[in-house]
């Protein structure tokens, strides 16, 4: 049985919740980084290579999306747990591409 207090929690959360597209671009790269406890030199190469595409907003600032962390966490698993260097990581998004 709910208490009153979870009630009003739940109606709260319900009333307030922000709906975010998983493809709209909203976090920096920092905050990236920070999500996933990945060194920016390796966010700056999987961009690089063309593996995930973040916003760019003025001339240096990047914008990652939902979407982006999920692909840059898959990226994170094949080069720790895997052993996979950055170029391997680039060939299995292009097979996995061509599927």
């Amino acid at each position: 049985m709910e208490s009153w207090r979870e009630k009003l929690d739940k109606e709260i959360e319900e009333m307030f919740d922000i709906k975010i597209p998983v493809d709209e671009p909203v976090y920096p790269l920092n905050i990236v980084c920070r999500i996933l406890e990945m060194h920016t030199w390796t966010v700056n190469e999987v961009v690089k290579l063309h593996i995930i595409h973040p916003k760019k907003k003025g001339k240096r600032k990047k914008l990652f999306s939902y979407k982006d962390i999920k692909c840059l966490r898959y990226v994170k698993y094949l080069i720790e747990e895997r052993g996979v260097n950055i170029q391997g990581v680039k060939v299995i998004f292009e097979i996995r591409e061509e599927e």
